[in-house]
């Protein structure tokens, strides 16, 4: 019998704390949760289509770009440049034309005049990666996310973009000799300012008849 009665008391207890643990949400509102989530690929879209072209279309041809920074340093990086926190890392959207000197398997070499200057430059093709583009467009304000995957998300987005819609017929046609008008985001250290091999992360490519 005494056993009979801790079995009991056993699964009422058992009964009691599973009970506890279930709880019961309104559908309603798990529904508008799942609503209000952050859709990304919907967002980096409406960016790529609707507000970024226009940006491109305004890019700093970058011999204007050097002379504003031979001018004042301080002002062209507020006027041209952007980025989502403090520090010495900068970014902004180029415009440059350039001649093809090499075609490599995961970027091209880039031969640009500059005023009297004549530069390298490396323009990826494989691989695009980081904030790069997200914050040369300025576009996205720090301010209007809740946490750094929503933005970082944008980031991995913008790029997908890039390299499914970009690259892949440019990659195709693009050899050696070609002159190509290239728009893309550079990332620069304000404290050490280098205008030779930079690195081109493509938001529009053209070869050039």
């Amino acid at each position: 019998m005494r056993k009979a009665v801790k079995y009991i008391i056993l699964i009422a207890i058992a009964g009691l704390l599973g009970f506890q643990s279930v709880y019961f949400r309104k559908l309603s509102v798990v529904q508008k949760e799942k609503q209000q989530s952050f859709d990304a690929v919907a967002f980096a879209k409406k960016l790529w289509e609707e507000q970024l072209p226009a940006k491109m279309d305004s890019a700093v041809h970058l011999p204007d770009f050097i002379q504003a920074v031979a001018a004042n340093q301080q002002e062209a990086f507020t006027k041209y440049t952007n980025a989502l926190g403090i520090g010495n890392y900068r970014y902004a959207l180029i415009s440059v034309e350039g001649q093809v000197t090499a075609v490599n398997e995961d970027d091209l070499v880039l031969q640009i005049t500059a005023g009297d200057s004549s530069l390298t430059a490396t323009l990826a093709t494989e691989y695009i990666y980081g904030n790069a583009i997200r914050d040369a467009s300025a576009l996205v304000d720090v301010k209007d996310f809740p946490n750094t995957a929503e933005l970082n998300s944008i980031s991995e987005e913008l790029n997908k973009l890039v390299r499914t819609t970009v690259l892949p017929a440019f990659r195709q046609k693009v050899k050696t000799g070609d002159k190509v008008q290239v728009v893309a985001a550079v990332e620069f250290n304000k404290e050490h300012v280098k205008w030779n091999q930079m690195e081109l992360l493509p938001v529009r490519l053209q070869i050039m008849q």
